[in-house]
C-alpha cells in the first residue's frame, strides 16, 4: 500500500504557494509590457489576457495527459518551475524585441503574437496543477481534499503574487527588477522539488500506482462536467468583471486597484477552493454541494450589491467626497524636516482603501472558489486519471473565462448594464440545480440538503428582483456621492457620468470618467490658455490631440482657422457619443470636418503609422497615479512623440507633478519650457512664440465660444495669460532635477507611487 502523502503533500504545496506567487508577477508584469507596444485598449487587453489564458489552458489539457505516463511526475514538475524561470530570465528582452518590431500591429495579430511570445511559460505553469494532483491523489475519498490543497494553496500565492508585485516590487525595482525577483522564486521552487522528489525516492515514500485502484460511479456525465466548468469559469470571471467596474469607480483606476481586487477575489477563492475540496471527500452528495456552492456564491453577490445599493440612500460616512479621496494616500509624515513612513498611517490607510473591496468581494468569491475543486471531486473515479480530468476540467475553466471575458466586456456590460449582466450570471447558477433535479434519481434522498437549494434558491430570486435595473446602480451612486442629478453612460471600456450643479439648468457641473473628475463645464479657460501657448509656438497645421476628454482643448484648435487637420485620438470610444448627446460644445466640435476621431490607444496609433507628421502634438493623462499614465510619459514614448513631429514641432505635455515629468522630458526633447506644475512644452528646434499670431487665435476663439456658450465665460485666453508662468527652460530643468529620477518604460516610479518618499 501506499503511504499517506500527507508530509510530501505539505512540502510540495509550499512549493506551489511559491510557484503561484511567482505566476501571477509574470502577468501583471508580463501584460503590462506587451501593452506598451499592443495597447491598453479593452480589445487589446483583453486579447493580450485571453493569449495567457490560453497557454495555461493548453498545458493543463496536455500535463493532464502526460501525468499518468511519466515516471516521476514530481521531478518533471521541478523541471517546468526552471524551465518558466529560464523564460523569466529572458522575458524582458524578448518581449521589446518583438514587441518594437511589431508594435501598432492589428489586433488578430495582437492576439496571435502575444500567445506565441507567452505560449512556452503559460504552457509550463499550466501544466503543472494535474502533474501535482496526479502525484498525489491515491484515493477516490480522498482526492477532494488533495485538489483543495493544491488549488487553493497556489491560488492564494497567486493573490500574494498579486499584492506584492503591485505595491512593493514594481514601485521600488520597476518591471525588470520585478520579473528578476519571480525568476529567482522559481528558480528555487524548481531546485528544492527536484531535491525533495529525489529524497522521497530514497526514502521510498512513492512507490507504484495500486494495480488494482478503487473505481467509483460518476454521478454526472463528464462531459457535462466539462460543460459545468466552462459555466463556472464564465460566471467566475464576469463577477469578477463587475466588481472590477464598480471599485474601479469607488478605489479609482490606479495601478493599486486591479492588484488589489485580485488579491481579496484570488484569497477567497484559494480558501473557498481548499474548505469545500475537504467538505467534498466528506459529503455524501457532492453534486448536491456544488449546486449549493453555485447558488450561494451568486445569491451572496447579488445580497451584498444590494447592500450597497441600499446604503447609498442613506449617504452613509464613506461616500462622503470618495471620488476623489480614496486612492491609496501616501503613508509619509515630516518629523524635523525628514519625511519617514509611517506604519500606521499606512495601515489605516490601506484599511480604509481594501474596505470596500473586501465587502463587495470576499463573502461571493469565498463561497465560488469551491465549484472547481467540488467539480474536480466528482470527475475523479479513478485515481490513475486525476491529473487528466484536472487537466480536462481546468482547461474548460479557462475557456469559460477567456469567453466571458469577450461576451461581458464588449456585449453584456454595453448592451444590459452591470445590473442586468449580474442578473444574468446570478440565473445561470439557478441551471445547475434545475439540471440536478431533473436527473436526480427518485431514490435519492437528501431532505436537508434539498431544503437548503430551495431556500438559497429562493434568497437568490428576491435578491434579484429587488436588485436595480440598468443604470440606476451607478445613478444613485453619483447622485448620492455628489448631491447633483447624473446621467450615465456605460460601455465595455469605463463608465462615464455628467453630474449638473442644482440650479443651473444643467448649464454647470461636471465630466466624469469612472470614478475622477475629467473635465468641467463650461470650461474654465485653464486648458485653452495653455493650448494658446502651444499654438504659438509652432503656429500648426496638422495637430494630433491624444485624449479627447471633455473636448475642450480639440474645440479650441478648431478655432484656428489655419490648421488643416485635427486628429484624435482617445482610448475610450464612447465618449465622443456621450458627450455630444449631452454637450453642444463637443456637438460642434466633432461637426468640424477638419476633426478626425479614431478610437484607439495613442502609442499604439502612433506605433501603427510610423510616418505620419504634426506640428503639434498633445497629451493629458489627467492624474500621474491613473494605470498608464506611464505609457504616455516614459523616455520611450517621449521618443515616439519627437519622431512624429515635424521640424519646429511642439510636444504639449500636461501634468500634475512637476518634478519627474518634466526631468523625463528634457532627456529626450533638445529645448523645453516649463509652466507651472501644469504643462511643459517641449521642440526639436528652439521655441519662440509669435505674439501676433496668439492675438488672432485669441480673438478667433472668444467668438467661437460666444456662439457654442450663450452664457459666456467667465475668462477667455489671452497672449498675455497664455505666457505667464514660464519659469524654467531646458537648462534650469536639467540642473534643477539632476538627481531627480526619470520615467521609462522599465521604471513607473509616478503610477507606483505608494511605498517611495516623495521628491523634497
Amino acid at each position: 500500500m501506499r503511504k499517506q502523502p500527507s508530509i510530501n503533500l505539505f512540502l510540495f504545496a509550499s512549493l506551489f504557494l511559491v510557484s503561484g506567487a511567482a505566476g501571477l508577477i509574470y502577468q501583471i508584469v508580463w501584460e503590462r509590457l506587451l501593452g506598451l507596444f499592443f495597447g491598453v485598449s479593452l480589445v487589446s487587453i483583453t486579447l493580450i489576457v485571453s493569449a495567457f489564458l490560453a497557454g495555461l489552458g493548453l498545458g493543463s489539457l496536455v500535463g493532464g495527459r502526460l501525468a499518468r505516463n511519466v515516471k516521476s511526475t514530481l521531478h518533471l514538475y521541478g523541471a517546468l518551475e526552471l524551465g518558466i524561470a529560464a523564460f523569466g530570465l529572458i522575458s524582458q528582452p524578448l518581449i521589446f524585441s518583438i514587441g518594437q518590431q511589431t508594435a501598432g500591429s492589428s489586433y488578430g495579430l495582437v492576439f496571435l503574437i502575444s500567445f506565441g511570445i507567452l505560449l512556452i511559460p503559460t504552457f509550463l505553469m499550466g501544466m503543472t496543477l494535474p502533474l501535482l494532483t496526479q502525484s498525489f491523489v491515491h484515493k477516490v475519498e480522498s482526492s477532494g481534499t488533495v485538489i483543495g490543497i493544491l488549488y487553493g494553496i497556489n491560488t492564494l500565492g497567486a493573490a500574494f503574487g498579486a499584492l506584492l508585485a503591485g505595491f512593493v516590487l514594481i514601485g521600488n525595482y520597476g518591471f525588470d527588477g520585478t520579473i528578476y525577483f519571480a525568476v529567482t522564486l522559481n528558480a528555487l521552487v524548481g531546485l528544492f522539488a527536484i531535491i525533495l522528489a529525489r529524497w522521497q525516492d530514497r526514502e521510498s515514500n512513492i512507490v507504484d500506482s495500486d494495480p488494482n485502484p478503487r473505481v467509483v460511479p460518476i454521478q454526472w456525465g463528464y462531459k457535462t462536467i466539462l460543460l459545468f466548468s466552462f459555466l463556472v469559469g464564465f460566471i467566475g470571471l464576469g463577477f469578477e468583471i463587475l466588481w472590477i467596474r464598480i471599485l474601479f469607480i469607488v478605489n479609482k483606476n490606479t495601478a493599486y486597484a486591479f492588484p488589489s481586487i485580485l488579491f481579496i477575489f484570488l484569497v477567497g477563492l484559494a480558501l473557498g477552493g481548499y474548505i469545500f475540496g475537504k467538505k467534498a471527500d466528506k459529503s455524501k452528495n457532492p453534486v448536491l454541494l456544488f449546486c449549493k456552492i453555485e447558488l450561494g456564491g451568486a445569491a451572496l453577490a447579488t445580497l451584498t450589491l444590494l447592500v450597497f445599493w441600499w446604503s447609498l440612500e442613506y449617504k452613509p460616512p464613506w461616500i462622503q467626497n470618495f471620488f476623489e479621496t480614496q486612492n491609496p494616500a501616501l503613508p509619509f509624515v515630516k518629523i524635523q524636516g525628514e519625511l519617514l513612513l509611517s506604519r500606521r498611517l499606512l495601515l489605516s490607510n490601506l484599511g480604509k482603501y481594501f474596505l470596500p473591496i473586501l465587502v463587495l468581494v470576499l463573502p461571493a468569491s469565498l463561497v465560488l472558489g469551491g465549484g472547481l475543486p467540488v467539480l474536480d471531486r466528482i470527475a475523479i473515479n479513478n485515481p490513475d486519471l486525476a491529473g487528466r480530468r484536472v487537466g480536462d476540467i481546468h482547461l474548460a475553466n479557462i475557456i469559460g473565462s477567456v469567453f466571458g471575458t469577450m461576451l461581458i466586456g464588449f456585449v453584456l456590460l454595453p448592451v444590459l448594464g452591470s445590473e442586468w449582466t449580474l442578473k444574468l450570471l446570478s440565473l445561470l447558477t439557478v441551471l445547475f440545480a434545475v439540471y440536478y433535479f431533473s436527473t436526480r434519481k427518485s431514490n435519492q434522498t437528501d431532505k436537508l440538503g434539498i431544503r437548503q437549494i430551495y431556500g438559497i434558491g429562493f434568497v437568490l430570486l428576491v435578491g434579484l428582483l429587488l436588485t436595480p435595473g440598468k443604470g440606476q446602480f451607478y445613478t444613485r451612486l453619483y447622485e448620492k456621492g455628489m448631491d447633483q442629478e447624473a446621467i450615465i453612460s456605460e460601455s465595455g471600456d469605463s463608465l462615464l457620468a455628467l453630474t449638473y450643479v442644482p440650479g443651473t439648468d444643467r448649464n454647470t457641473g461636471l465630466f466624469w470618467i469612472g470614478g475622477e473628475v475629467n473635465s468641467f463645464f463650461p470650461p474654465k479657460g485653464i486648458y485653452e490658455t495653455r493650448a494658446l501657448a502651444c499654438a504659438g509656438a509652432t503656429q500648426p497645421k496638422r495637430v494630433l490631440v491624444i485624449g479627447f476628454g471633455g473636448g475642450y482643448t480639440t474645440l479650441f484648435f478648431t478655432s484656428i482657422p489655419s490648421i488643416d487637420e485635427i486628429v484624435v485620438v482617445e482610448l475610450l470610444g464612447d465618449i465622443a457619443p456621450f458627450l455630444s448627446e449631452h454637450l453642444e460644445s463637443v456637438r460642434v466640435t466633432l461637426d468640424d470636418p477638419r476633426v478626425s476621431y479614431t478610437v484607439d490607444d495613442g502609442r499604439r496609433y502612433l506605433n501603427a503609422f510610423p510616418d505620419e507628421k504634426f506640428d503639434l502634438i498633445t497629451i493629458d493623462p489627467l492624474r500621474e497615479h491613473t494605470a498608464g499614465h506611464n505609457n504616455l510619459y516614459s523616455e520611450e514614448a517621449l521618443g515616439i512623440y519627437l519622431d512624429h513631429l515635424n521640424p519646429g514641432g511642439v510636444l504639449c505635455a500636461w501634468m500634475r507633478e512637476d518634478r519627474i515629468v518634466p526631468h523625463t522630458i528634457v532627456r529626450v526633447f533638445p529645448f523645453a519650457d516649463q509652466y507651472f506644475n501644469e504643462l511643459v512644452i517641449a521642440s526639436n528646434a528652439p521655441i519662440s512664440y509669435n505674439r501676433a499670431y496668439m492675438d488672432e487665435v485669441s480673438a478667433d476663439y472668444r467668438n467661437l465660444v460666444n456662439q457654442v456658450f450663450t452664457d459666456g465665460l467667465p475668462s477667455y485666453p489671452s497672449t498675455a495669460s497664455a505666457l505667464s508662468g514660464r519659469y524654467a527652460d531646458q537648462d534650469d530643468i536639467l540642473e534643477a532635477e539632476k538627481d531627480t529620477p526619470y520615467l521609462s518604460d522599465l521604471k513607473p516610479w509616478l503610477e507606483y507611487y505608494l511605498l517611495r518618499k516623495p521628491i523634497k
